[in-house]
């Protein structure tokens, strides 16, 4: 007698640098990818499906990920994340697994979500962050910097900030947090929370914060941005391996 089908929870962990993004993409190896043929080969090769809360980009790592799958497997909740850290790769790392309402989608239900990127600002570049951190030796205004983020916050139309691959009509979210945090004297981490984000959107603000610390931009150029739509006023795009997907938040319920 085949298990009955039930919808499960997956918070996941992952190191994002050998793959090619969170997305399945034909001969490259995703994060959606490795999970999807291990819940395959746990159901017996019937193929599986998951769905992520966020789709994070090549190199662009996860602490906090959540995804949802329905799967027609006979080991509990437990057992089930047993076997899953087992079988997975050991940069993806899955942190809890439960079953859930048939109706529960880890994108559509997220309330909000959160991300930090760093930046490595020793002289030498520190090894053991040069995975996870943008290598940034430069001096930096941070007075400038909290000038400029404090012009992030609210519900804005975001359009300047988004990559041309963006398939978004509705470019408005709600940023609740856009705050910076000096970790050690050479390490600084930027925070951004939002109800949801666009593409490539907080690399872009990372990039323009970036300028704006070393002067090329003046603080103002926020609102600049933000007022025009225009993605030519921004900095450049920060690279994908500084950056973070924290956590995913979801109403008390789910």
């Amino acid at each position: 007698m085949s298990p009955t089908p039930r919808r499960i929870r997956l918070d996941l962990a992952y190191d994002g640098t050998g793959f090619a993004g969170w997305q399945v993409q034909p001969g490259e190896r995703t994060i959606q990818g490795v999970i999807e043929g291990t819940l395959s080969r746990l159901q017996g090769g019937a193929a599986a499906r998951i769905r992520g809360a966020g789709r994070t980009d090549a190199g662009v790592h996860a602490r906090g990920q959540v995804a949802d799958s329905e799967v027609a497997i006979a080991l509990d909740d437990e057992t089930l994340l047993r076997s899953l850290r087992s079988m997975l790769p050991p940069e993806v790392r899955p942190l809890a697994t439960r079953t859930v309402a048939s109706s529960f989608h880890a994108q559509h239900d997220a309330v909000s979500k959160s991300y930090r990127y760093l930046l490595d600002r020793s002289p030498h570049r520190d090894p053991f962050l040069a995975r996870y951190a943008l290598h940034h030796p430069h001096p930096m205004d941070l007075a400038a910097v909290g000038e400029g983020l404090r012009l992030l916050s609210g519900r804005r139309d975001f359009s300047g900030f988004a990559g041309a691959a963006c398939p978004c009509e509705d470019r408005v979210r709600h940023l609740t947090l856009a705050s910076f945090e000096e970790l050690s004297p050479v390490l600084l981490a930027f925070d951004l929370s939002a109800d949801g984000f666009l593409t490539h959107m907080v690399r872009n603000i990372v990039g323009t914060l970036i300028e704006i610390a070393r002067g090329r931009f003046r603080p103002e150029r926020v609102s600049e941005i933000l007022a025009s739509g225009d993605r030519t006023l921004a900095g450049p795009t920060a690279p994908a391996h500084g950056l973070c997907l924290e956590r995913v938040e979801y109403r008390e319920s789910l």
